[in-house]
């Protein structure tokens, strides 16, 4: 069984193609957490290897690449082939199949009204994930029912925009902000080392 997740970052740089690992060089940013969006399992699997070798952990949104399917053997398929870190999912089912794959797990939360938010936490006291993903991220005080809600750290993303929004929704309780606004995302006083292509020969 994987260990219980590290310290959540306060801003997770999120890549909504898995060869966008690129824009990540040179940024200065200290290895923590990113999270991949779309691609296929193939790109997936590759850019997955790039970042875990300089220091990454890799969550992959797996409703969202193409060619996966989201039973237990598509996971335990994933898991073997590209070797991510964790997945995050908005289907209870899925982030089943991920724990049982040992996989960490992020489930996703739409909150769309009252009833999204009630039946959201329901789903989570169910699943267990390590963590939650609130959408949009810019809702504090839906967010907030979240947080007092689910035993597990939640993390808020979508439509993040400004320092202002970040500061707002870390004080209604969430542990994280997913972005890809790269203006948002950390930055280091040491610069990370040169991301090298493992496929490509370069060392």
């Amino acid at each position: 069984m994987k260990p219980r997740l590290r310290e959540v970052p306060p801003v997770i740089p999120v890549l909504r193609n898995p060869d966008d690992w690129q824009t990540l060089r040179g940024r200065g940013i200290a290895p923590k957490w990113v999270f991949l969006l779309g691609g296929t399992v193939d790109a997936v699997a590759q850019s997955t290897a790039i970042l875990q070798k300089h220091g990454w952990i890799v969550f992959i949104h797996v409703d969202m690449v193409r060619g996966l399917a989201n039973d237990a053997e598509g996971l335990r398929f994933l898991a073997d082939y590209a070797s991510p870190d964790g997945i995050i999912s908005t289907h209870s089912t899925t982030i089943t199949h991920a724990k049982r794959a040992d996989l960490w797990t992020i489930q996703r939360i739409f909150l769309l009204d009252s009833q999204s938010i009630t039946t959201g936490i329901q789903q989570v006291l169910s699943t267990r994930p390590d963590a939650v993903e609130t959408l949009p991220g810019t809702l504090p005080e839906a967010t907030r029912r979240i947080v007092k809600g689910v035993p597990c750290p939640v993390i808020a993303g979508g439509l993040v925009s400004t320092s202002e929004e970040v500061t707002l929704m870390q004080a209604a309780g969430v542990r994280g902000i997913s972005t890809s606004n790269q203006k948002l995302w950390p930055k280091h006083s040491e610069s990370s080392s040169d991301f090298v292509n493992p496929k490509s020969g370069n060392e």
